[in-house]
């Protein structure tokens, strides 16, 4: 990046679209939950073909449009254009914060480029919720932001010639959010397949934004510490998913461990440092599409979350994930909880050779849903 001299030379641009639907997937953790919160540690992590979808069209209004969701728990939200600028009421639902600093910088973005901003309208639609509104903690605000990003970058001709500038676009929006997420779930959702994320200085990042530094400057410098890297898989691995149809909140959990720990103590530092070996293992195993080194680390970072949770009082690994986890040991399937645990997902990986009806039956008894889905190709380029 540092050969860039202008933020021009990281955009394609056409012409005005009359619509634009781009589609972000969901994303899932295979290692590194919690560490990842702390600058220079690593995960890994999927993107997974449940799809939040933004259609964003012509608004039929002349100082404004309305953005709309599936989600039940966001009403319509209405926007104003003065002086060429988006503007909200006051009073507007603390739900669409992410998407609203979304458009923000995205509008910024679109003023440095010396485009025109349109008025228009987002439709957006989740496929990461069941048919009763339940979240399968495949992730949702980071989606949201990513698509309305790309989304109105699209509907206005504009395409990112690189995942990592639609990342730090996302980053920036999710800062001006007070968002205390890691942001790997956005290094997935713009990478696509599986991913290592390295995570950077997040500090760095508030204080960039807190001091007003102009989005040119921010898109176009190195971030500091930050990887994002996709790997390969070994063609042997087979993946499940199991959702114990318990939907948690990371933030809350996030939260809990930042309250009740230090990043200075003995036991949280030796905790991260565990965690990065195991991650760095698990990242040679698939440099080596090694599956029993992949399977190895997989029960390490099990026990490392497990001590975690208990030193910390942190309710990771519910009774239903150990259930989902203690089921797949005797099918020779390897599992643990993903992302912050608490309910949600679990992850299993064993040998496609391995059948696993019975395995999935087991489940089912235990009221334990296997999630059909796959896991994404890496994204070759912006569009979708």
């Amino acid at each position: 990046m540092s050969t860039q001299t202008s933020i021009q030379d990281l955009f394609n641009r056409t012409s005005f679209n009359e619509s634009s639907t781009v589609k972000v997937p969901g994303k899932l953790f295979i290692t590194g939950e919690y560490a990842i919160l702390f600058p220079k540690q690593p995960a890994i992590i999927i993107a997974v073909d449940q799809f939040l979808t933004a259609r964003v069209t012509a608004s039929e209004h002349t100082e404004g449009g309305v953005i709309t969701t599936n989600l039940s728990e966001l009403g319509p939200l209405n926007y104003d254009r003065k002086d060429n600028h988006f503007q909200v009421a006051p009073n507007t639902a603390t739900g669409w914060h992410y998407c609203i600093n979304a458009i923000r910088v995205t509008e910024s973005l679109l003023r440095s480029l010396n485009v025109s901003i349109l008025n228009y309208n987002i439709q957006f639609n989740s496929d990461l919720i069941n048919k009763d509104g339940l979240k399968f903690g495949l992730g949702s605000s980071g989606a949201i932001v990513v698509a309305t990003i790309k989304g109105i970058l699209a509907y206005h001709g504009v395409q990112a010639l690189d995942h990592v500038t639609i990342f730090k676009l996302a980053a920036i929006a999710l800062a001006l959010s007070k968002s205390n997420g890691s942001l790997a779930d956005i290094a997935t959702i713009t990478t696509g397949g599986w991913v290592y994320y390295q995570s950077f200085d997040r500090e760095w990042l508030k204080e960039m934004v807190h001091a007003n530094t102009p989005l040119a400057s921010l898109l176009l410098k190195n971030w500091p510490d930050l990887v994002i890297e996709s790997l390969n898989v070994p063609e042997e691995l087979s993946l499940l998913i199991g959702w114990t149809q318990s939907p948690a909140s990371t933030e809350n959990l996030v939260g809990q461990l930042l309250e009740r720990s230090n990043p200075s103590d003995d036991v949280f530092k030796s905790f991260l440092k565990s965690a990065m070996t195991s991650v760095e293992r698990m990242r040679s195993g698939f440099q080596a599409k090694n599956l029993a080194s992949i399977q190895d680390e997989i029960q390490v970072y099990r026990q490392l979350l497990l001590e975690l949770s208990r030193t910390y009082q942190l309710n990771i690994e519910t009774k239903e994930l150990t259930q989902f986890i203690e089921t797949a040991l005797p099918h020779s399937y390897i599992a643990k909880s993903s992302g912050a645990g608490g309910g949600d997902c679990g992850i299993a990986i064993g040998h496609q050779d391995i059948e696993t009806e019975t395995l999935i039956k087991e489940w089912e008894s235990e009221d334990i849903v296997a999630l059909p889905l796959q896991v994404t190709p890496p994204f070759s380029t912006e569009t979708t």
